[in-house]
């Protein structure tokens, strides 16, 4: 490795082994820091989700054409541990998820009818959650006393059924829908944080016990002090439909950010895309330290036609979308049997496609040589645990092709020789998901290779196959 002057300085001014990035991208690692220094705690409380959770929206159980037997088949069939973002208040419902050994999470927004607990615009007309439309449902006055009763009874009743976590959509009431056109001021700060901390305060009071809430809230407001994680939708691309919004690179950024809060960030989708884009955001969520919502009976935005900029969908006549579970359960069954290496993990490095890690210097600590140009490594390890395995989540995003990925010898496990292992999600058998789902042995889900590894000086040299579109080296320490 080339020793520059930035790393030179950076190892005088060290008081430990390893100069953690806590607060800038740029801060340098030492030299002879081993993943395992490098990776920092992510500061979760016990109840927070875990990286091995796999989560479905239960949203409603009068939604045309969907019963709620399909939905609890479909958690099965994707091997869920958590029922999420779901307005169903149905007592023998609920119950039938937490028979299954699955979190079921309600939500806190309302659909508000009532015109007199409606926040205002400036000609004192109720405003709607459409646009500009003054027509049910209503965006809610906060300030409101009997809404707050309401709101706080609702969350009383769901709370007395079990419930153990909560998601609040739109938790600013909508300013985007009406602040930005001029209807009226936006909700000050002040009393957002207000009425939120004043709702947590009330909800777990009566509860008797610690819930976990999250918001749909991409922006860090000051109310987002009062939630523990994200949980919000993510694009693909822009609304007209004519730029990307997401890369491996982004979603990266958006756990790094979270982890500063000591937050977790749910991603989830809003647009009918092909289940391959679906397959790639997935296994990089779960690569960075985030989670994925599967993308089953998931909400659907509307796309302006880029000339026109008309909706291609009429917003009253948008369909929910619905991922075949042929065509996605090896992932969800794949996160499931690597729960052992996704639980406690955090970032030490990263490299490949559209990845720079600037923490290591002018020396990159993963290296991708041959493939498709477009294989995403995320390497990660269990913070302060010096003999534990280090992974490395490989991500292709294009169509697979073998590969040569070089690592860093030494800085997995000093002078000891290592063994690296390819887990792999087979390819979908619909009895075998059934098996594993009966008998909770999710193992039996992937495929595990020894691989051929050669050293070349201080790097070791690992041959890859073709991935689709995920796959996760373990390094173990040979004694």
């Amino acid at each position: 490795m080339k020793l520059t002057l930035k790393l030179i300085i950076a190892m005088v001014l060290a008081p430990l082994a390893v100069l953690h990035a806590r607060e800038s991208a740029d801060s340098f690692v030492a030299l002879d820091a081993t993943f395992s220094q490098i990776a920092q705690p992510s500061g979760f409380t016990p109840e927070m989700p875990k990286l091995s959770d796999v989560c479905l929206r239960l949203f409603r159980l009068d939604a045309k054409g969907l019963t709620a037997a399909q939905m609890l088949a479909a958690g099965s069939d994707f091997h869920i541990t958590r029922g999420v973002w779901s307005y169903i208040e149905d007592e023998s419902f609920i119950k039938s998820v937490q028979a299954k050994g699955w979190e079921f999470q309600g939500s806190l927004g309302m659909t508000l009818v009532d015109p007199a607990l409606a926040l205002r615009d400036r000609d004192n007309r109720p405003i709607g959650t459409n646009g500009q439309s003054d027509k049910p449902p209503f965006r809610a006055d906060n300030a409101n006393p009997e809404y707050r009763r309401l709101y706080l009874d609702r969350a009383k009743r769901l709370a007395d059924l079990g419930v153990s976590s909560f998601q609040r959509d739109d938790p600013d009431e909508g300013f985007f829908d009406w602040g930005k056109k001029g209807r009226r001021d936006a909700i000050p700060d002040a009393h957002l944080l207000e009425f939120h901390r004043w709702a947590r305060t009330e909800i777990e009071k009566h509860a008797g016990r610690k819930l976990t809430f999250s918001t749909n809230c991409h922006t860090d407001p000051p109310f987002m002090q009062v939630f523990d994680y994200r949980m919000t939708e993510v694009r693909f691309r822009s609304m007209d439909g004519t730029k990307e919004v997401i890369s491996p690179s982004r979603i990266r950024e958006i756990g790094l950010a979270a982890r500063k809060e000591k937050k977790l960030f749910v991603l989830t989708g809003q647009e009918d895309r092909p289940a391959e884009d679906y397959r790639w955001i997935w296994a990089t969520s779960y690569a960075t330290g985030n989670l994925y919502i599967v993308p089953w009976d998931q909400f659907q935005n509307v796309v302006l036609d880029p000339v026109t900029r008309v909706p291609r969908i009429p917003i009253q006549k948008l369909p929910r979308i619905f991922i075949a579970q042929e065509k996605f359960a090896d992932l969800t069954g794949f996160v499931r049997a690597n729960a052992d290496v996704l639980d406690g993990y955090e970032e030490a490095a990263v490299g490949g496609y559209d990845l720079q890690d600037t923490r290591f210097g002018d020396d990159a600590p993963v290296r991708i040589e041959g493939g498709s140009g477009k294989l995403s490594a995320f390497l990660r390890a269990k913070p302060g645990d010096a003999n534990a395995p280090v992974v490395i989540h490989l991500v292709e995003r294009e169509q697979g092709a073998a590969s040569t990925v070089c690592l860093p010898s030494a800085r997995f496990f000093g002078t000891n020789a290592i063994k690296v292992t390819l887990r792999e999600p087979l390819p979908y058998d619909a009895a075998l998901h059934a098996k594993a789902e009966k008998d909770k042995n999710y193992r039996s889900l992937i495929r595990e290779t020894t691989l051929t590894t050669t050293t070349e000086g201080a790097w070791t040299l690992v041959s890859v196959p073709a991935l689709n579109p995920w796959g996760i080296l373990m390094v173990e320490k040979l004694q």
